[in-house]
């Protein structure tokens, strides 16, 4: 399994190592999935950074909205792509349409031959939980920790940070694990092996 995952994917830096770690992107099988966005107003991610960014790259591209989907079909969509790419946005939101389309059963299976690329939203829900995102400063979204998490990795990640927010995380955080990621900052993860690029930054109790 094979995840990289970003505070910003878009950002100069962090897509410069992606591109490295993918290989490149040229005739690379790539499913792009804007759901995330969804959720602060359907198509909105059309006028967005990453979206633009992805139709530049010669990639074989295929847009994923999950929500055109029910149960399991979503999975023939994704089957034999070389990279799938989750945008950001509304974390609570993205979940609900990766369970309501059972992708989070077949995701594991998936990545076998996948690599996962995250961005914000995208990084954050691979986290057993959503807990981070009911009070995420500026953005929060009560009650999206209902919603349990992929579960892929065994931290937590908060995207977008900035030096001045640390008092405040650390009043709020009641985790074990939670790295901090700047905007050009990202973790790979290859099975138990991580790696950051960037400061490493770890919070926990």
């Amino acid at each position: 399994m094979k995840l990289f995952l970003a505070s910003e994917a878009k950002n100069p830096v962090s897509f410069e190592r992606l591109k490295e770690y993918v290989g490149g992107f040229e005739g690379k099988k790539l499913a792009y999935i804007p759901t995330a966005a969804n959720g602060d107003g359907f198509g909105s991610w059309k006028s967005g950074g990453s979206w633009n960014l992805v139709q530049t790259l010669n990639a074989d591209l295929k847009l994923v909205q999950l929500e055109d989907h029910r149960n399991d079909n979503v999975l023939d969509v994704l089957k034999d792509q070389d990279i799938i790419w989750f945008a950001g946005g509304y974390c609570g939101y993205l979940m609900y349409w990766i369970r309501r389309t059972q992708l989070d059963k077949y995701l594991p299976e998936l990545l076998k031959t996948s690599i996962y690329v995250g961005s914000s939203a995208g990084s954050m829900i691979t986290s057993k939980t959503l807990g981070v995102t009911d009070w995420y400063i500026g953005e929060s979204e009560p009650g999206a920790s209902l919603i349990p998490g992929l579960g892929l990795v065994d931290f937590e990640i908060y995207p977008h940070y900035e030096d001045n927010l640390y008092d405040e995380i650390k009043k709020r955080y009641k985790g074990d694990k939670l790295y901090l990621l700047k905007n050009g900052e990202a973790i790979i993860v290859e099975d138990d092996n991580i790696k950051v690029f960037g400061e490493e930054r770890i919070f926990g109790n």
